[in-house]
């Protein structure tokens, strides 16, 4: 895998530099955070997002162009690093991972509206509903017989580029028809007899003074219409762009007093708590929650079953118990530890059992010592299309594993083990042929030695033969189970 700096440069041969008194301190540090935080696999989309047209990349023009994207999507602090509050905007609208907030679906018609652009692009963040709502509510008590607004695209479940689009990627953006004079509904243009600029200033005002969610920026082209700006491709819609929600952004019409309705929504999931005796609780995230249902894809096959929960059970511990020092998220944990979500494949091993598939992508270089000469370094397709695969895209099933199991709403199968592999698979391996229940357990209790490990047992309902599981027998002195998920 290319290293960060090579990556960014976009081949160029100059080394990235930083201009003197121009964001101070920002290379250094999007260094670190495109390590930490894990963008330097995903540089090519996150380039084209901040400037499409841009060739001559380095590591100025990254925090150039990323301070100029932050100040457009109205993003605090602007400040030319893809850190920990720019990356999950930044990420959702690249397309590299969907956003499980961008999930509320503008109805087809309501009070003082009509949606007419494609059910499946009229998904947004709930404020941002909340805010059309409100705003088609005082329309409609302003113009109780008409016309009504004609709302076309928010965007995709989830986030992330919308085709022919390079905007509408955050759940944030909505294209509303400017209004027409005599009640008459339908698309029109600034310029057109049909287009009546008093009442789509009207609206603007609206748009500006909904009191839900702040109003980043309404692009539209006609001049006389005051508190828009100039955009090209924009005289026959207004492209209202809201600025992300805060903790300090009202929640909803209501608590500015407004009559809107307020919309029944699928929020964000409620996770818990990550809990072990004599360590830090850990609160789970979204982001957790999403690469949680990946890692069941790969691991288990997305299923929701006693293996997907053991499996998961398992993470929960190692990263309570073992490697919480080493990860600053559960999620950054998952995807360095399970085959599937590494970008490159880790183990030589792995790289060599795989290496003669059909999708195999090689990603530049072999394994040094003391893997055989030779053995490319790369990964499936498979995987690596995983990883990308938006929220809204994963199987339903794994989606609800994921979110009960952050939750608490999965009991613990397998107690204090943090090790699994499938000794039945070994056996196999060791001697070209399955073994008898017998000789798989007598198999699997001699692995456990070798390793200084203590197989949990049989479990009612957990086939072993899958997936077997073992405790450290450092850890075999806790109490059971020593890792809780606590509500949040």
């Amino acid at each position: 895998m290319p290293t960060t700096s090579t990556a960014v440069r976009n081949g160029t041969a100059r080394p990235p530099t930083t201009r003197a008194g121009h964001l101070p301190g920002t290379t250094a540090r999007n260094r670190g955070y495109a390590r930490s935080l894990g963008w330097e696999a995903h540089l090519p989309a996150v380039r084209r997002v901040l400037d499409r047209h841009r060739t001559d990349w380095d590591w100025t023009a990254l925090g150039t162009a990323t301070l100029k994207w932050q100040t457009a999507q109205g993003i605090s602090p602007a400040d030319g690093l893809i850190g920990p509050a720019t990356w999950p905007l930044l990420r959702t609208a690249a397309g590299v991972a969907g956003d499980p907030a961008i999930g509320c679906q503008l109805p087809p018609y309501g009070t003082g509206f009509r949606a007419t652009g494609r059910p499946t692009h009229r998904f947004g963040r709930p404020e941002a509903v909340r805010a059309l709502l409100a705003v088609a509510a005082a329309w409609h008590r302003a113009h109780p017989q008409g016309p009504v607004l004609d709302i076309r695209d928010l965007g995709r479940r989830g986030g992330g580029p919308l085709p022919g689009r390079t905007s509408h990627r955050l759940g944030l953006e909505a294209d509303i028809y400017p209004v027409k004079s005599g009640h008459h509904q339908g698309p029109t243009h600034w310029r057109h007899a049909s287009y009546s600029r008093s009442l789509t200033q009207e609206l603007v005002d609206l748009l500006r003074n909904n009191g839900v969610l702040p109003v980043q920026a309404i692009f539209f082209n006609d001049p006389e219409v005051h508190g828009v700006q100039p955009l090209e491709h924009h005289d026959n819609h207004l492209h209202v762009r809201f600025a992300p929600p805060s903790r300090s952004a009202p929640k909803s019409a209501a608590a500015h007093g407004s009559h809107a309705p307020v919309l029944e929504v699928t929020a964000p999931p409620r996770l818990g708590i990550l809990s072990a005796q004599g360590k830090a609780p850990y609160q789970f995230t979204t982001e957790d929650a999403e690469w949680t249902a990946r890692f069941i894809i790969g691991e288990s096959g997305g299923r929701d079953d006693s293996d997907s929960h053991a499996v998961i059970w398992a993470m929960f511990n190692r990263y309570a118990l073992l490697t919480r020092p080493y990860y600053r998220t559960f999620n950054a944990f998952l995807r360095a530890y399970s085959t599937p979500l590494q970008p490159v494949l880790k183990s030589w091993g792995a790289s060599k059992r795989n290496m003669d598939r059909a999708d195999f992508v090689r990603t530049g270089g072999t394994f040094g010592p003391p893997a055989p000469p030779g053995i490319p370094r790369g990964q499936r397709r498979a995987y690596l299309d995983l990883q990308q695969r938006p929220w809204a895209q994963l199987p339903s099933a794994a989606r609800s594993v994921a979110v009960r199991a952050l939750g608490g709403a999965i009991a613990n199968p397998i107690g204090n083990a943090t090790e699994f592999g499938s000794t039945y698979v070994y056996f196999h391996d060791a001697n070209r042929r399955y073994p008898s229940p017998d000789e798989w357990r007598r198999f699997t209790e001699q692995y456990a030695a070798k390793m200084g490990w203590r197989w949990i047992g049989p479990v009612p309902g957990l086939d072993q033969n899958s997936n077997t599981y073992f405790v450290q027998r450092r850890l075999a002195a806790l109490p059971v189970p020593a890792v809780r998920v606590l509500p949040g």
